[in-house]
């Protein structure tokens, strides 16, 4: 189990590494404007993306994360939210890295947003991480084409063959 979410988290940085490939390529406009994107814009999305990547790797480390808003503004900056994606997903690689087996089927208790008590075995915190990735890069890969930008493919098997 911890090779293949070793081989995800390298997955999730080169599937990000491709979206910004595209995103850089839009307009200032573009990128700001409500896409009809769950957090609207492509902005906010790569945002909520940030938020949530830092939120589970504080919480499978056992430390507080201070921001209690999925749609908090992490970076106002498309260079600076790209560093620190790609940063975050680092972090995950490191810590994918160093998992056992027996840390994988730990039980981490925590608070959810709404404050109500919530717990996740770490490997399904992990593979749910990966998985919260996809989801988002496809909505923004559709606002992309609606754009008229060039979409990545970005689909694990691109990321295997490749």
């Amino acid at each position: 189990m911890q090779q293949y979410l070793s081989k995800l988290s390298r997955y999730h940085r080169w599937a990000t590494e491709k979206l910004f490939e595209s995103v850089d390529l839009l307009s200032e406009d573009q990128y700001r404007e409500d896409a009809g994107l769950y957090f609207g814009s492509i902005h906010n999305t790569l945002n909520h993306l940030l938020l949530v990547d830092q939120l589970w790797l504080a919480r499978i480390q056992g430390v507080p994360y201070p921001v209690t808003d999925l749609g908090h503004e992490i970076e106002t900056d498309l260079k600076a939210l790209e560093t620190a994606l790609l940063n975050q997903c680092d972090l995950w690689f490191r810590e994918c890295a160093t998992l056992t087996d027996r840390r994988l089927e730990q039980v981490i208790k925590y608070r959810n947003m709404s404050g109500d008590p919530a717990r996740i075995k770490n490997g399904d915190l992990l593979i749910h991480v990966f998985n919260h990735g996809t989801h988002h890069r496809g909505q923004i890969s559709s606002a992309l084409a609606k754009a008229g930008v060039p979409v990545p493919a970005m689909d694990y098997f691109y990321f295997v063959t490749g």
